[in-house]
């Protein structure tokens, strides 16, 4: 697998896990659950944004190096 599958397959599992954390606390009668809402729409913006910066950064440090040697 390609570093790239990893990361979203990575991101996936940690944004279901967001939403599956909030819908339990919704459903069991948390009093604050949403704030994990609120975190977890949040995380809907950041990580794949994160991980999207962290790829392009490894093409372009790849790029600087292919071309230094």
């Amino acid at each position: 697998m390609k570093v790239k599958q990893i990361l979203a397959i990575i991101g996936i599992i940690i944004l279901v896990l967001l939403y599956g954390l909030t819908l339990f606390f919704a459903v069991s009668g948390y009093e604050k659950w949403y704030e994990y809402l609120g975190a977890a729409i949040a995380a809907s913006f950041l990580i794949p944004f994160i991980l999207w910066l962290y790829i392009r950064m490894s093409e372009v440090f790849k790029k600087k190096d292919d071309n230094e040697e």
